[in-house]
Formats: C-alpha cells, structure tokens, sequence
C-alpha cells in the first residue's frame, strides 16, 4: 500500500535498540522460557556472551543468532491435503561467530527434519536430511509430503548438539465428499517500527485456525530517518534494521530476519501454518512491473532489486512457488483447495503491473478516464487472470479469493486529497486505477451461475477494514458519486450552514495531504458535509462481496489524522465523520472502520462466510496508541457474514463459536522392519526459484529420541497464557484445543540421508504437468531402515548434556536480567562446558 506508509515522522535513527528478548515467554506444556530452552545447544553459551558486545546497527536481526543454532524459529506454509513446508534458517558458525542472516558466510551444513504425531517428536512420520548453504541464506525449507489429510503434526531440526523449537502444523481440511470446518485469520502490513506485533499474539493464542492468510506488506523496506513512521514512543525501541532503506538481497534478508526476531511472530509461525502473497512493500513502495513510486536511480536497477526482494521472500517465508523463471517472471499464483466446500486462490498482483496513473486520481474527465480504462494496462498478467477466471467456474460452494488491494470500486471525496469540495477521487493503486481488468472480474464474478458457487475477495492493503458488496458493473457506483454527491453535498453544507456550523465556504483552503500520493486522506480539513445516502441510477447484478482486514501495525486513518490534530478524541471524532461520508456516497460499502488494528477471522460453512472483525481498543486520552504497549490484543468488534446464494453481505448476530469439528492426530507410525514402506504423495506444487539447499532424499520413518534435558522453570512468566495441556488429550479435553507444542533443546539423532525422489507433482487445484529445477527438498519416496547408528552415543552424553545446559540456563538467564555484566572468564562454567 503507499498509504500512510510514506508519512515521516521526522526522526532521524537513534542508536538505541529495541529489545527482541523472549524470556518472558514461556512455554504453556513444559514452563520452560525459550530462550533458556535455546541455550541449552553448543551456541548458547558464546553467543549470548557475544551479544553484549554488538554495535549498533544489526542487532535486533542478529539477536536470534546468538540464542543458538536455530534461533530464528520454525515455520510451516501452503498445507494442502497431503503435504506441507517445513522451514528453519539455521546458524553456523566462523570464527566462533554466528553467521548472521545476509552475510554470506558459513559452511554448507547438514540438518535433520523429523515430522512426528506427537509434541515431543518421540515419534517419527517422516524425516530426512538437507544441507544448508549461505546461497540459500541457510534456510531450510522442506515440502513434506505423503502426509494424512486434515491432520495434525509436530516438527522438529536439528544439527550438531543442538534442536530447533518444536512446530505444530496442520494439513488442510481438502476431502472430496467430506465437508470439514474451515477458520483461518486474515492479515496484512505489518510495520515493525509502528507497533507492537499485539495481533500476531492474539493469533498464537488460538488453537482453532487451519491456516493465517497474510495478504501482503509481511515487512516494510523503509529505514529510520526521514522515512520512518510509526509511533515517536518507539524511537530507539522498535528501529528498522538496517537503518537505510533496504535495497539489496543482503538488507533484505537482515530485515526478515529482524522481522522473525519478534517473539510474537515467531510464536505465530511456530503454532500455525501460513498462506502468504506478497504486495509492494516486499519490494518497495507502488512497485510496479519496471518501477515504484519509491525507487530512483540511485538505488540502482530495479530489475535487481525486484530479484533481490523475491529470492530473500521466498527463502525467509514457507512459500510453495513455481521455480520456472521465463519471461513471464516467476509464479506465485497457486490454488488451495477444501473438498466440495470451498477453494482459495491467491493472487499476485505487483510482478506484472502497469505503472499507475496516479496514486489517487480525480475522475470524471474524457482524458482521465480513457486512461484508467485503457484494456492494455493491467494488474495481472494475461495468463493469471485466465486462471483465476478459470478457477471461479469450478463447482464448489465457495471461492475464496486472496487479494492484496482493494477490487471493489471506491469514490472518495476529493477533499480529503485537497481538491475542492464535491470532487470525486479514486485508488489509483486498487483494482480502481486498472479498469479493464477490474471489470473483466467482476463481470466474470457475476455471470457464474449458481451451480459454480458464490465467490468472497479477501484483501489487505488499506490499513482500515471495509465490507463490501461487489456488482458486476463498477461504474454504476462511480458515476452516482460523480452525479449525486456534488449536489448532495452542497445541500447538506447549506443545512450545517443554516444550523451556524462551519462550512467547507468558510475556510476555501483545500485539505492539506500529509504527504502527496498518500492513498490515506489526512481528513482534518474543515469537515466535509455528510450527503444523504446516494443510491444506485440503475440496479448492477451482485458479483459477490469482499472482506477487507486492517494493518497489524502500520499508521491508519487515525494516525494520520492525529498527527495534525494531536487529541486522540478529536481525531476518533474526524475519523468517524470521513467513514460517514465514505459510507454515503458509496452505496455498496456497508461498513468500514478506519480506526482499530487487528485481523479478520474467518470462518467458512456450507451455509455462510463469516467475518468477524477483531481490533485494538479505540485510543483514548490515556491511551492514545494502543500499538505501544507490548501486552495489547485486538477483541472482537463486529461481525458480517454473506449467505450462500446471496452475492450480499449482512450483519451477523456475534462471533463464531467452536469448530464443528478438529483435525485427526496423525497416527504413530509402527516400528520399522528391514522391508521398506512407501508414502502415497499427491498433489503438491512446485519449489521455490531460489538456489535453496538441496537434499538427498526421501524420509526414512523410524523412532526417534525424545527431546531430552533437566526443564528449567522460567523466572518470567508467560507472555501468552494458556492451558496447560499434556501432548495426549485427556477425555475432557475439548477436542478443537490440540496441546501446543513444547520448544526443545535436545541432542540431534545422526541417521543415514534418504535417497532422490524424482518424480515432480501437479499444483493444488491444478492439473499435473513436469517442474523443471526442483530445487526445494521434498519427500515422498520410497522409505525404509531404521535409525540405528548414533543413539547409543547420544543416549551416554545425555547426563552430562543435562548438567552442562542447567549451568549454561542459569548464567544466562543472569546476563538477561543484567546481573552479570562481569569479565567473560569469571563465568568459568561456560567455558568449561
């Protein structure tokens, strides 16, 4: 979104960093904090001593590193039926330094995967062997497959002495003739220098979500000085790293991993699967197919930088993409499907865009409007938009649509971009500047008979959230605000202006834009008028609805409008005037809310899409940013939901209560024998483009050591409070409550590579056909042998593997809590083990 994301705060970087310290989050099954867990492995004790001796400029990134091998977390992504990503960056060492993330540097490592039924991982499904590399940023990313679907599953890495978090995923509820519940959280624009990451919390805390849907603006490229924005509380606390704009491959991959050294994002990723498209921001700023609104040329080519900003994203998140990398770029598109019930199809729409007319543009002129409507600009390619289109005729009850801006036509009063008073603007960065293409959709959306289902756009982006009903000719709804709304609202000025209230005539000042192509009005003008509701000239066909979620963090409505006018009341008070208006002379918007933070759950049956709209307090006087306080949750709000047949929204009675049902536990694999098994993969999608690590083989099922190790009580307590569940259910347990996974700090198992698997598989949703440059590790080949050699070995150093992490625990949690800021060679302890 270009958005407030421009607005400056005016702050140049500060040399304070804020902290990623996890110690506070403790571990609802074992009590265990995860750092003292991740210290236990060889890394721990050097690198927390290292740390104190960063300068400034990586630290926030770095930190991870430093709290072992796999300090970066664990993450799984694009469940499908029978197979799911697994992923972890792993961090070797030179020189007795850590690698950071960026740097280049490290040897090529080999590191186990287990995927097992059970939160200890004493059990294994499958499980293989790949080797890192500083090409691939020593990610580890593994598409296993031949899993059991809608089921759940714990994994688990390891390399050396030392073991990752354990992860808990989830395979897709896709049974053809089974209909399952479907819930997922719907998210986007995440600016780390905004705010606390509140709603990644609220997420971990629940245990009913198939997937999240991240809908784009994952991290923001922007730096800390006069491109900063954000709260001026969290100068010094929550600072971008690097402190430039980023631009190349090594600044990207620094901020990812900044942005998975937050304890709340890590957790989100560890406890849930997620779906991710990426929008401008994982590039820059209005990014377009050959350019963006905040790249020039001294930042260099913006082919390059494109490139860069693709490989760090797909090496850093748990992204299924095809590797084929033509003219026609590569694939991000893929389809997600849920038996009978539902599909979702995510959709890119940055790669091969046309540049934008503007970023707002004033409408209703010939020259203006030919522009916007000329069919050889587009939002999509060619071939994407055929594929979409194609998937909306499939026979399912529901078709979900993952969007990064906002389809639905929107007309904005032009003076709230400081045109004059009864101008109509548009988006020129939505569907709304890309015309051809936008009606092409929605046309399409509306002639599909009843038998093809109704179809939902789920959409980021805008900072704020909207419900909105879709029709089949969007310029029905822009030429009633360009008819009606100037007379309208003369009207209603005349009426304030009868009644003594200010009118816009009293002051002719045009509304200031805090920054020029900002697609967020400031608002603080003298107060627009509110028009009587306008209503349509004509009657267009319903085309379906669309559910827009608002930012986890990054500046809304009212941050900017309270930039101007300072009082958190007043600006609440601005706020709800503008979503008056926009509701007036929108006749499709059926609410919106440009206030709160938050996600949208929602919650899919056969019946009805549910929203149910969950953000941050409304700012008060004593509390005028809730995003500044590290402990804020969003709750819900309100609730709308479309009803099958219907193409409308509506106002639903309250949240959504339990599933209807939960995923199956995957069941223990049986003790192995000298005959080899075989899996049954099937439909899987391509690997990322990326020159990512490579593995020998197939998994190989065996009984694996349970993580292992004297727990040690954190002296915090937890960050996410929990039940305390056991890793088997007890009879009263609620079966849609599955327990969390306990973070581990075992010793790795050696156990002999699996071999290559060669065959290629068909996209979800999509039909078979060959992938070239496989390069992403997969499983599913043919399994067989046992562990065997190394569980002696590891079974006779567990005691002394005990004793030396309870020491290595206790010194560290003293240098946390500051107490043991003393010379190096006084902690003896460490440096004996």
């Amino acid at each position: 979104m270009n958005s407030a994301d421009g607005f400056s705060d005016g702050h140049a970087d500060g040399d304070a960093v804020g902290s990623s310290d996890t110690a506070g989050t403790t571990d609802p099954v074992t009590g265990i904090g995860r750092r003292t867990v991740l210290r236990t492995g060889a890394f721990g004790a050097l690198g927390a001593a290292a740390l104190w001796g960063l300068g400034s400029g990586r630290e926030v990134a770095a930190a991870p590193a430093h709290d072992g091998a796999f300090g970066y977390g664990v993450a799984s992504g694009d469940p499908t039926a029978d197979s799911v990503i697994i992923w972890t960056r792993f961090t070797p060492r030179v020189d007795g330094e850590p690698a950071l993330p960026g740097s280049g540097q490290g040897a090529p490592t080999p590191v186990r995967w287990t995927v097992s039924p059970t939160a200890d991982c004493t059990e294994a499904v499958a499980t293989g062997v790949v080797t890192t590399s500083p090409d691939s940023d020593h990610v580890v990313k593994v598409d296993v497959t031949g899993l059991d679907p809608y089921t759940e599953y714990f994994y688990v890495f390891a390399a050396g002495d030392e073991t990752s978090e354990v992860g808990r995923t989830r395979t897709a509820p896709d049974e053809p003739g089974t209909t399952h519940a479907l819930r997922f959280a719907q998210v986007s624009c995440a600016n780390y220098t905004g705010g606390h990451f509140g709603t990644y919390a609220a997420i971990a805390e629940r245990d009913d979500l198939d997937f999240v849907l991240h809908l784009g603006d994952y991290f923001y490229e922007y730096g800390n000085g006069d491109d900063r924005y954000g709260p001026d509380e969290l100068i010094g606390e929550r600072d971008h790293r690097p402190a430039h704009e980023i631009v190349s491959l090594e600044d990207y991959r620094t901020r990812l991993a900044q942005y998975r050294a937050d304890p709340d994002l890590r957790e989100a990723h560890r406890l849930h699967p997620f779906i991710t498209a990426f929008d401008d921001h994982e590039i820059t700023n209005n990014a377009w197919s050959d350019g963006a609104e905040n790249h020039n040329e001294g930042e260099g080519d913006y082919a390059a930088r494109m490139s860069a900003s693709f490989q760090a994203y797909t090496e850093w998140l748990p992204i299924r993409v095809d590797p084929a990398t033509t003219e026609d770029g590569t694939v991000f598109h893929r389809r997600f499907t849920y038996g009978d019930l539902a599909d979702l199809s995510v959709v890119e729409t940055r790669q091969h865009r046309s540049e934008q007319v503007a970023s707002f543009v004033l409408i209703g002129g010939p020259g203006t409007n030919e522009e916007l409507n000329d069919p050889d600009r587009q939002i999509m390619d060619g071939a994407q938009m055929e594929w979409l289109q194609d998937g909306l005729t499939a026979q399912r009850r529901w078709h979900l649509v993952g969007n990064q801006v906002m389809v639905s036509p929107l007309a904005w009063p032009g003076q709230y971009m400081g045109d004059v008073q009864g101008s109509v603007m548009i988006n020129g960065d939505a569907w709304d500047g890309y015309r051809a293409d936008q009606k092409s959709l929605l046309t399409h959306m509306a002639r599909q008979p009843a038998s093809s289902g109704d179809t939902v756009i789920l959409t980021g982006d805008i900072h704020s959230c909207w419900v909105e009903d879709l029709v089949a000719d969007p310029d029905a709804v822009l030429e009633t605000a360009i008819q009606s709304y100037p007379p309208a609202a003369q009207a209603a000025a005349e009426t304030a202006a009868a009644k003594g209230a200010a009118t816009p005539a009293a002051n002719p000042s045009p509304a200031p834009a805090a920054r020029e192509g900002s697609p967020i009005p400031p608002m603080i003008a003298e107060p627009v008028p509110v028009p009587e509701q306008l209503t349509f000239a004509s009657d267009p066909a319903p085309a379906g609805v669309e559910f827009v979620c608002p930012s986890i963090s990054s500046d809304g409505f009212y941050e900017i409008v309270r930039s101007v006018l300072q009082s958190p009341t007043v600006s609440v008070g601005a706020v709800k005037l503008a979503e008056a208006v926009l509701g007036a002379i929108n006749p499709h918007l059926r609410w919106m809310d440009g206030i709160g933070h938050g996600f949208i759950l929602i919650d899919v049956t056969e019946e009805r899409v549910q929203a149910d709209f969950h953000l941050t307090d409304e700012p008060s006087s004593s509390q005028p940013d809730p995003r500044v306080d590290p402990s804020h949750r969003p709750h819900h709000r309100v609730s709308f939901q479309t009803l099958a047949g219907s193409r409308a929204t509506s106002k639903a009675s309250g949240p959504v209560g339990p599933r209807s049902d939960a995923p199956r536990r995957a069941d223990c694999p049986p003790v192995p024998s000298d005959e080899p098994t075989s899996p049954h993969p099937t439909a899987t999608e391509a690997p990322t483009p990326t020159s990512g690590p490579t593995t020998s083989g197939s998994p190989t099922p065996s009984r694996t050591p349970s993580p292992t190790g004297t727990p040690v009580p954190s002296r915090t307590p937890s960050r996410t409070p929990a039940p305390n569940p056991t890793s088997e259910p007890s009879p009263s347990q609620s079966p849609s409550r599955p327990p969390r996974p306990a973070p581990s700090g075992s010793p790795s198992w050696p156990s002999a590579p699996p071999s290559d698997d060669p065959r290629r598989h068909p996209q979800p949703g999509g039909s078979a056909s060959p992938q070239p440059n496989d390069r992403l590790p997969r499983t599913g080949g043919e399994m067989g042998g046992a562990l065997g050699l190394g569980i002696a070995a590891v079974a006779g150093g567990i005691g002394l593997t005990v004793a030396s992490r309870r020491r290595r625990a206790a010194a560290h949690d003293a240098r946390d809590a500051h107490v043991a800021h003393e010379d190096p060679a006084a902690s003896g302890e460490d440096q004996a083990d």
